[in-house]
């Protein structure tokens, strides 16, 4: 056989082989992202309340407290970072903020809707008080739920949240280069698979993209995150928690349009856990007086992720002793403990 009439079966041949590739990874793609929808979804609650639907998951006995993700997030990245608290004895109130997973933008666009929309929540769960973290992004609705609310607040601890005392620094914001270094669904479907193989280039990445800190900084944090008991299982939780991206889409965009709301004349104790290194929000001037009446929890050297690393220890004992120390005053409803 000729090579004039040979060669155009092997590109046949050659396109052949590459749709059913494209094919099986498109398969193989869209069989992952259902599975984590129905994973997400499994894990769970959906409440009905006046505003709107409301997901939220709640795990563990105890005095509740009511965790704010940040962006982009859902219940299931609060799991992953207030996990600890569970085995210190308390419970924790892990809604999806309006736009994220399962619950629509339309429940509550606003950081003071956001807190209303918490408020119900806690109606639904017969609970009378609660105490509140806010992490990064969700700070806005931390703080607002304690401003408007504070009689259903007995403490605040905010976990480098973006507020008007500490803002964001200037440029791309954290969540939307998060979303771009994913770059989509089919992304973080890589990034999560790779990751579970082999987590060091996310490390290095994770660290780079929310730290000031220099090569050694980034080495002592590696190392304390690998050699922690469960901490690179955390850090592939975290991750995994920014996906699907676009079913957080919604959720993220609608964050970036929100004023950063003010600490002052806030009527409950507040703590503020922060790294001297945060690249995301950075401190800027650290006097602590200017965060007067709260308290400022500054770990000089940590980075945006202060509950991983070298000095998460002691940065998740500082929180569960405020949070002893400042338990509501009665807790009443379910304890609806989840798996």
């Amino acid at each position: 056989m000729s090579s004039r009439r040979l060669l155009p079966r092997i590109l046949f041949l050659v396109v052949v082989i590459a749709l059913f590739g494209a094919g099986g990874f498109l398969a193989w793609f869209q069989s992952w992202r259902a599975g984590r929808m129905i994973e997400l979804a499994a894990r769970s609650e959906i409440a009905k309340l006046p505003c709107g639907d409301m997901e939220f998951a709640a795990r563990g006995n105890g005095p509740p407290v009511l965790v704010f993700h940040s962006a982009p997030g859902g219940y299931d990245q609060s799991l992953a970072l207030a996990g600890f608290l569970e085995d210190a004895g308390f419970q924790i109130i892990a809604p999806s903020r309006p736009g994220y997973l399962r619950t629509p933008l339309a429940t509550g666009p606003e950081p003071e809707s956001q807190a209303e929309a918490a408020v119900q929540l806690l109606d639904h769960l017969d609970i009378s008080q609660a105490a509140v973290i806010g992490f990064g992004w969700g700070g806005p609705a931390a703080v607002e739920f304690v401003r408007h609310f504070p009689d259903r607040a007995a403490a605040l601890i905010l976990v480098s949240a973006a507020t008007a005392e500490t803002p964001p620094a200037p440029g791309i914001p954290l969540p939307q280069a998060l979303a771009e270094k994913l770059g989509g669904d089919s992304g973080s479907w890589r990034a999560s698979s790779k990751a579970a193989r082999n987590s060091g280039e996310f490390l290095e990445a994770a660290f780079d993209l929310t730290s000031n800190g220099d090569p050694a900084n980034r080495a002592a944090w590696m190392d304390a995150v690998l050699q922690a008991d469960g901490g690179i299982e955390q850090f592939q939780d975290i991750l995994l928690s920014l996906a699907p991206p676009s079913s957080r889409e919604a959720g993220l965009e609608n964050d970036l349009l929100q004023p950063l709301p003010s600490l002052q004349e806030l009527k409950i104790p507040v703590l503020l856990v922060h790294g001297g290194m945060d690249k995301a929000v950075p401190l800027g001037k650290t006097e602590k007086s200017r965060f007067a009446p709260a308290e400022l929890f500054l770990m000089p050297e940590a980075g945006h992720l202060v509950l991983l690393g070298p000095g998460a220890p002691m940065a998740t004992t500082r929180m569960v002793d405020f949070l002893n120390q400042h338990s509501p005053k009665s807790v009443s409803g379910n304890s609806n403990d989840g798996e």
